[in-house]
């Protein structure tokens, strides 16, 4: 089981800092990958399952979606995670990392939302 954990946090040090104190920990130990990380791939994989569901809810009809409508969805909905990272980076604004989750999760809902579509060539 050891090996598992050192390579899943092998594969999360590449994307993310990993710092203790902006992670959440489970049963004493630490995720791979910090708060903010945890709330953009929980949203990504929540976005993208319920785009999913919406499909199979309409019998699997297209949804279609514009590119440059998708575009802007994520632009928006990327603005929280701009901000709390911002803020924290100039020293303004640091936040929890509940906080930090809990802003990233909008971007990480579309982001999942928009792969779905792709994924189901509804982006066109």
């Amino acid at each position: 089981m050891d090996l598992a954990v050192a390579f899943i946090f092998a594969i999360g040090s590449v994307i993310c800092h990993q710092l203790p104190d902006r992670s959440f920990f489970v049963d004493g130990r630490q995720l791979p990958v910090c708060a903010r990380c945890t709330g953009l791939y929980l949203g990504a994989g929540v976005g993208f399952a319920a785009w999913l569901a919406v499909r199979i809810g309409r019998g699997w009809r297209p949804l279609s979606m514009h590119p440059r409508r998708a575009l802007t969805l994520v632009v928006i909905a990327a603005a929280p995670t701009i901000v709390s990272f911002t803020s924290g980076l100039i020293g303004f604004w640091d936040g929890s990392n509940v906080t930090r989750a809990a802003l990233a999760l909008p971007l990480g809902l579309t982001a999942g939302a928009v792969v779905a579509a792709v994924c189901t060539k509804d982006l066109r």
